[in-house]
């Protein structure tokens, strides 16, 4: 018989099942064989032995079609990161030993840079993070070649 799992109490290693013609059966752990621990709210199949649940395990299912990368509204999901932002960050991290005033102006780039990464994750279909992360982008690039002279 299929029915759901209602309750199930770790302490005393017993639930109960709420089976598909409406009566509740008790069953006790050593009764389970499903894959995991049972929980309420999980599809089960059971026998009925003496108004009991016995031989009980998680029910079949159908195997799951593969996730979409449209949301519920048909938009195409978004990355939730900034390859820019990250670029910057690792130039400005590269940079920070690099001259004698390079340390101040490289943590502006790494705040900035991770403000882009922030942004793209906290809301990835207003901001994709590109402007705040091109900023630092060019102060990272921009002190590490003025500090090694080639500027």
């Amino acid at each position: 018989m299929d029915g759901r799992l209602d309750t199930f109490d770790d302490d005393t290693q017993r639930g109960e099942i709420v089976g598909q013609d409406g009566q509740r059966y008790a069953f006790e752990f050593g009764q389970w064989r499903g894959r995991g621990l049972p929980a309420a709210g999980q599809a089960v199949r059971f026998d009925v032995a003496e108004g009991r649940a016995v031989r009980v395990f998680n029910r079949p299912e159908a195997q799951k079609p593969a996730r979409s990368t449209r949301d519920a509204s048909g938009k195409v999901q978004r990355k939730q990161l900034s390859h820019w932002a990250l670029a910057a960050f690792v130039v400005a991290c590269a940079g920070v030993g690099a001259g004698r005033y390079a340390p101040v102006v490289e943590v502006v780039a790494l705040v900035l840079a991770w403000l882009g990464l922030r942004h793209v994750h906290r809301a990835p279909q207003r901001f994709n993070g590109q402007a705040v992360a091109a900023l630092a982008l060019v102060i990272a690039v921009g002190v590490t070649l003025w500090s090694q002279g080639v500027v």
